[in-house]
């Protein structure tokens, strides 16, 4: 019991220094503008320069730092990090799903068995930063499928103004919001500093896979190939990714209801489960240190995964 008090204080004082003592977004842009100035001013007198380079840090602690840039799940992580748009590391998302499951343990060999059983509100406590980042990533990607058609648009009204196909990626970067504008500047800058404009176009499809985005780029390196009027092209591609927005968002409205009432039955067993132990502690323990309670635990949570994929799969619309 002292132990796992220990622990909890423990590891909730390392995350709020952590967290506190992390750099803000502002503070991070006016550090790599006075790097960039001190950079300019090191180039003028002679030196080298290597500031193109975009530099990404996995970790603050050099050897962990090191070890996270040779590792896959680590750089697939890092892609993912920066597809939600995050001021994360690599370092800090392990450093929190770590303290996740070790307060979910302490809290669950407390309230509910010492053991195994007592790990598993770890477990779906620690899974917790990487379904955040997730669905953050998913509701960035919502944002950029909705802004993609205004976008279409002055893409098409600038090649009909006259506009070479790479400057309409720049005036897009500058007219446009967030997602949209952060996605398209990065591709501007990429052609800026020389990358052909198939592989700018390539590198936005693959760090924002998202489906209309895919069938913008599509249409617009098949057509720097064989010809043909772009900007009819852009205005049909436009209609048609309006039409599934809009026949998406009607589904969504459609399927709210049942949506919400398969979270509310999924949830009330573990509420329900937690409003007991909490008025009386150790209430539940039993349902775990019981060979039945054990066996119906599982067939419950079987059948809850498979009634929430199927839910998943009737009201996911598939163009």
């Amino acid at each position: 019991m002292v132990i796992s008090i220990f622990l909890i204080v423990l590891v909730a004082a390392f995350a709020a220094i952590a967290f506190f003592t992390e750099p803000s977004k502002t503070d991070k842009l006016i550090h790599s503008r006075l790097v960039s100035l001190d950079r300019k001013a090191a180039a003028a007198g002679g030196e080298d320069d290597a500031g193109i380079v975009r530099q990404v840090t996995f970790s603050k602690i050099a050897v962990l730092d090191s070890f996270l840039r040779h590792n896959r799940f680590a750089i697939g992580l890092q892609l993912l990090i920066e597809q939600a748009d995050l001021q994360w590391t690599v370092g800090r998302f392990f450093f929190a799903t770590f303290a996740a499951v070790v307060v979910g343990a302490a809290f669950g060999n407390f309230w509910i068995a010492t053991g195994p059983s007592g790990w598993i509100p770890g477990l779906v406590l620690g899974a917790a930063p990487y379904v955040f980042l997730l669905q953050k990533r998913k509701l960035r990607f919502r944002r950029f499928a909705e802004q993609l058609p205004e976008a279409i648009d002055l893409i098409s009204r600038s090649l009909r103004a006259g506009q070479a196909l790479p400057t309409t990626m720049e005036i897009v970067a500058q007219e446009a919001e967030d997602p949209l504008r952060t996605e398209f500047r990065r591709t501007a800058d990429e052609q800026s500093f020389g990358l052909p404009f198939r592989e700018a176009m390539i590198n936005l499809s693959r760090r924002v896979p998202v489906q209309d985005l895919q069938c913008l780029v599509t249409a617009i390196l098949v057509q720097k190939e064989t010809g043909g009027n772009l900007a009819q092209i852009l205005d049909k591609t436009s209609y048609v990714i309006r039409e599934r927005i809009r026949v998406e968002g009607q589904m969504r409205i459609r399927t709210a209801q049942g949506r919400l009432t398969g979270w509310i039955l999924c949830a009330l067993p573990f509420a329900m489960y937690f409003a007991m132990n909490v008025m009386s502690p150790g209430y539940g323990k039993i349902l775990f240190e019981d060979p039945a309670g054990q066996r119906w635990v599982i067939y419950a949570l079987i059948l809850m995964v498979a009634g929430i994929f199927t839910i998943r799969r009737i009201v996911t619309l598939k163009f």
